[in-house]
């Protein structure tokens, strides 16, 4: 073999120096591993595209889910509320004509994501893919879970799958400010999309991980929002003045007053339900306490410690979360506002409590409702949809129906009294699930796929005729 020469030499060194370099470099930017996953390429090209509510600007979101499904041969509809905010479904409908069941089973996601926020460390549309997982805004919530959606429709399709029951794929706009431009609108103004629907999988379920999955929180019912924006007026001024009436006084004094109400809790039934299915996964001194919740938990609060994290299940809350006022430092503003996010447990009198925060604010303070919603029943846990969850989830965990304290689209459906079942299907540790809303969202690759596959086996046990499930 001839002898390299020094050039060539020097060109195969820096070869074996620069290239790994290079890759790393790739890597950190972004590029795509050589086994991405096809669900994974899906959910990255998803996340890059920015719906940020307001605005949401979710028709390329929309085309884009579109495309996939068009070059799987599925037809999909765009829906366009009268502000043009974009919602796409696709239906894949069952073969056993008369002989089938004649519902449908909703696979219900959102299009919109909240605005990043500070504190990230990586671009949040850029679809970073970093230590194994997947970065960007959405990532959680909710483009990962519609990824799963979307997945199990493909396979039903590509496997021709003869099905019992319809499977409808819905994307919708604008879940993070409410969702009236969204699920509510076409609810209201086109009920024959949802002909049939008989059961709902949305966004909402809390899993428990502590060093391994211990269990499975699919959401049953929820708290209800109820959004204020408090307003307080004054005479304006220069800052160096006695006015002590003025917009921001009111406003503080009214708020103060607001927060120092006494708090009253109380059980309400999907807690309790939920305190007792998990008792069992607990030592002896908390499945005591779980399964007696209502010895536990008095008027005035717990009469003996609880779990961090456990008293919003038994409150009705109230966070101040936005303030404007002026923004000179020797300026008397006239105007002063703040935005109120409450949560109601299920049974709460919204017009008792909402009346209660007036008087708290006192009759110089407006109080605007932005958002409201009616009591609606829990979804059962039992019937053929929660049992198809359980079945497929029960094999790695339990599965508990729980009560979350997020707001999601399901509250639309059990209002009409359709079961709607919150869940996430990613095991998720704290260090991963953290992100949602914050900075930094992220979902590992591995667990995505995971999901997926989670997915599909739950909509194939339910919505497959039974000689083709799994």
């Amino acid at each position: 073999m001839p002898r390299p020469s020094r050039r060539h030499a020097l060109g195969l060194l820096l070869l074996v120096v620069v290239l790994p370099a290079a890759l790393r470099c790739g890597a950190a930017r972004g590029d795509s591993p050589p086994r991405l996953s096809e669900a994974a390429a899906w959910l990255r090209g998803y996340v890059q595209i920015d719906t940020t509510n307001p605005p949401g600007n979710e028709r390329r979101a929309a085309d884009y889910l579109a495309a996939i499904l068009a070059r799987e041969g599925i037809p999909s509809r765009l829906w366009l509320s009268p502000t043009g905010r974009a919602s796409l479904s696709a239906r894949l409908t069952s073969q056993r004509g008369p002989r089938g069941n004649g519902g449908a089973l909703l696979l219900l996601h959102h299009l919109d994501v909240v605005a990043p926020g500070p504190g990230w460390t990586v671009p949040p549309f850029a679809g970073l893919l970093r230590d194994g997982s997947l970065w960007g805004r959405g990532t959680l919530d909710d483009k990962g879970l519609g990824i799963c959606g979307l997945a199990a429709l493909v396979e039903l399709k590509r496997r021709r799958t003869e099905l019992d029951r319809d499977v409808l794929f819905l994307a919708v706009a604008d879940e993070e400010n409410g969702g009236g431009q969204g699920a509510a609108w076409l609810l209201a103004s086109h009920p024959e999309l949802f002909a049939g629907v008989e059961g709902v999988i949305g966004e909402g379920g809390r899993n428990q991980f502590s060093q391994r999955l211990m269990w499975w929180g699919v959401e049953v019912a929820q708290k209800r929002p109820l959004w204020l924006e408090v307003t307080a007026r004054g005479r304006g001024g220069h800052g160096s003045a006695l006015n002590p009436e003025s917009a921001n006084h009111q406003l503080i004094a009214g708020l103060a007053r607001l927060l120092a109400l006494p708090a009253h809790w109380r059980v309400t039934a999907p807690v309790r339900d939920y305190l007792r299915a998990i008792a069992p996964l607990h030592n002896q001194h908390w499945q005591h306490l779980l399964t007696h919740v209502d010895e536990a938990i008095g008027d005035q609060g717990p009469r003996e410690p609880i779990f961090p994290g456990m008293a919003g299940l038994f409150l009705d809350t109230v966070q101040v979360t936005a303030l404007a006022g002026g923004d000179r430092i020797n300026v008397i503003p006239a105007v002063a506002r703040a935005k109120i996010d409450a949560r109601l447990l299920p049974d709460t009198d919204g017009a008792a409590f909402l009346a209660a925060v007036r008087g708290a604010l006192g009759p110089q303070l407006q109080a605007e409702v932005l958002l409201s919603a009616p009591p609606a029943p829990a979804s059962p846990a039992s019937g053929r949809l929660y049992g198809a969850i359980r079945q497929i989830l029960g094999r790695e965990a339990p599965v508990a129906p729980m009560l979350d304290s997020g707001t999601t689209d399901s509250r639309f459906f059990r209002e009409r009294r359709v079961p709607a079942y919150g869940l996430s299907p990613f095991a998720l540790g704290p260090d991963d699930s953290g992100g949602i809303h914050g900075a930094d969202e992220h979902l590992p690759l591995a667990e995505l796929d995971r999901g997926v596959e989670r997915m599909r086996r739950i909509v194939a046990a339910y919505a497959a005729a039974p000689g083709a499930r799994d």
